[in-house]
């Protein structure tokens, strides 16, 4: 008797891995006990550990710390004819068991009574993801000159950091993504104690995503949108605000700054940045033609930047519109300058300050630098390129520069911006201007207040 052969092409089932999302489980008995950790990062790397001989095979979803492990059976049938070609077109159908698996094939035979007569030649080419979108997007802006490379760049990092954390719906099209799937996915980027910044760049990127899709009639509902929309999750870390170097630390620096024992490099940008309040970047981006000694004044019109592949570049405009300005020269800035032209190195771009190459610095460079100068005279309060920027702003606060003077030479576009995120009130600061409402208080009360303190022994509240 001959057996009647299934029209269904039944394949041997197979495991499928998804990333957990939470981290809440012992590691597993295999991991603990494998001596070839390199091979996967330490674990770090979920690709690789997918690739794993022995975590390839393994199916023990009970102890599995990683993945979500589930199997999965798959039958192929064909489904067509390809009218160009003559070839029959064959389609994979999956399914938890094999019964789910051959009610799928039958549910999509059902859907195209008459088979389809084209084979797609790129099976993402209709897929809407979040990761198209966003690229999409970003490209566009891009292309008219709205975003830079950098910006571009930037773009990309968020996509790989929400694509490593967010398991497997990231790769889906984005009506099939639930409000649950974001929801797990913000809080679990807060309870790993992300910083409020790179919260909000990840919130907004798949924001932005969500309002394009459903823009275009991809989605039916943003999960974003509305008074019930989700919401930018709240971080759990505490923020650290970028602070001024300490009176006594930024005396120190600048005495050595100024000292003829000083014996490292980049002098004349560290007192650029100090006296001018100039970003690090726009201090690397000065030309030659960029100082008018005549009209005593600096134009600062571009910063330095990345390409899409991180590599610093010399960009053609300044960090943000307000950032293009000019700073007046004074008798603390127009040495430096002048010092900086007569040690200039020939370069294509007349770079006031470029490396052995003629090209710019990177921003770490001088960075580095600067730790060693501070570690060097003392000071041990963390160093940074940008903590120059802000002892500037406080120390021009201090002496009682008018706020417009500030904003302006500071290039944002509200002073809200100066006084709270880049100025520090000195102690000595807060006494004096306080000291005027104890003044205000003692002219308007006059005996009142001597009267409590000569019998301040016997008052009574």
């Amino acid at each position: 008797m001959t057996r009647k052969k299934s029209r269904y092409n039944k394949q041997k089932p197979y495991l499928v891995k998804t990333k957990r999302i939470k981290n809440d489980r012992k590691i597993c008995p295999i991991c603990s006990k494998c001596i070839n950790k390199d091979y996967c990062n330490n674990r770090k790397s979920i690709d690789l550990m997918r690739k794993c001989p022995k975590c390839k095979e393994c199916a023990n979803n009970e102890l599995c710390d990683k993945f979500y492990i589930t199997e999965q059976y798959s039958i192929t049938i064909p489904v067509g004819v390809d009218e160009e070609t003559g070839e029959t077109i064959r389609k994979k159908f999956t399914g938890k068991d094999m019964n789910e698996a051959i009610y799928n094939a039958e549910k999509f035979k059902k859907d195209h009574p008459g088979g389809i007569t084209s084979k797609t030649n790129n099976k993402n080419k209709d897929i809407k993801t979040i990761e198209a979108i966003t690229l999409e997007f970003m490209q566009q802006k891009n292309n008219n000159g709205t975003n830079n490379d950098n910006t571009y760049r930037t773009y990309n990092e968020i996509l790989k950091r929400v694509k490593k954390n967010s398991g497997s719906w990231f790769d889906k099209q984005i009506s099939k993504i639930t409000r649950k799937d974001l929801e797990d996915f913000l809080n679990f980027e807060r309870e790993k104690g992300y910083a409020q910044n790179t919260l909000k760049k990840d919130y907004q990127m798949l924001k932005q995503a969500f309002g394009i899709a459903f823009e275009r009639k991809y989605i039916t509902e943003d999960f974003f949108a509305g008074y019930y929309g989700i919401k930018q999750p709240k971080s759990i870390a505490k923020e650290e605000k970028v602070k001024s170097f300490l009176f006594e630390d930024f005396k120190k620096l600048l005495e050595y700054l100024y000292s003829p024992d000083f014996r490292y490099s980049h002098r004349d940008e560290y007192l650029i940045a100090i006296h001018c309040g100039l970003r690090i970047g726009e201090v690397l981006g000065l030309r030659k033609n960029d100082i008018d000694f005549e009209k005593g004044l600096l134009h600062v019109k571009r910063t330095t930047t990345q390409d899409k592949e991180g590599h610093t570049i010399l960009g053609n405009r300044t960090k943000t519109p307000s950032g293009e300005r000019d700073i007046v020269l004074t008798e603390l800035t127009e040495p430096v300058l002048k010092h900086a032209i007569e040690n200039m190195k020939p370069n294509e771009n007349d770079l006031l300050f470029c490396n052995k190459e003629g090209n710019v610095f990177t921003d770490s460079a001088l960075n580095s630098c600067l730790k060693r100068i501070c570690a060097r005279i003392g000071i041990e309060d963390n160093a940074h390129n940008h903590k120059l920027r802000h002892s500037f702003s406080t120390n021009i606060y201090s002496s009682g520069t008018d706020y417009k003077v500030m904003e302006e030479t500071m290039g944002h576009s509200d002073i809200r911006m100066t006084i709270d995120k880049y100025t520090d009130i000195p102690i000595e600061i807060q006494k004096k201007e306080l000291q005027k409402y104890v003044e205000r208080v003692k002219m308007e009360l006059g005996d009142s207040i001597n009267q409590y303190t000569k019998e301040e022994k016997s008052f009574k509240p």
